[in-house]
C-alpha cells in the first residue's frame, strides 16, 4: 500500500529583497528551492511523480516576508494547483 505524499511550501524572503519558495517533501526530507512559481510548479510535479496528482501541500511563510505578499503568490500557486488538477482529472471534494 503506497502512502500518500506530503509537501511542505515555505514562502522565504531573500536577505537582499524578493521571495523564493522551499518545498519540501515531509516523507523524505528532500528540498528544492523555487526562484519562480513556474520553477516551482515543474519542481512538485517531479517530486510528486509517484504519488500521482493527489498530493497534499502545507504551505508556510518565513515571518519576514510581508503577509500581503504572501497572500497574492499562495493565491496564484492555488490557481495553479488547481489548474494541474484539472488536468490530471482530480475532483474536489
Amino acid at each position: 500500500m503506497a502512502h500518500e505524499a506530503e509537501f511542505k511550501s515555505i514562502i522565504r524572503a531573500k536577505p537582499l529583497g524578493g521571495w523564493y519558495i522551499e518545498l519540501i517533501e515531509t516523507a523524505t526530507g528532500e528540498k528544492a528551492v523555487c526562484d519562480t512559481l513556474d520553477e516551482y510548479m515543474e519542481k512538485i510535479e517531479q517530486m510528486g511523480a509517484d504519488y500521482g496528482p493527489g498530493f497534499q501541500v502545507a504551505w508556510e511563510t518565513d515571518p519576514e516576508v510581508d503577509p500581503k505578499i504572501m497572500d497574492i503568490y499562495v493565491l496564484e500557486i492555488r490557481g495553479l494547483m488547481q489548474k494541474y488538477q484539472d488536468e490530471a482529472g482530480i475532483a474536489n471534494g
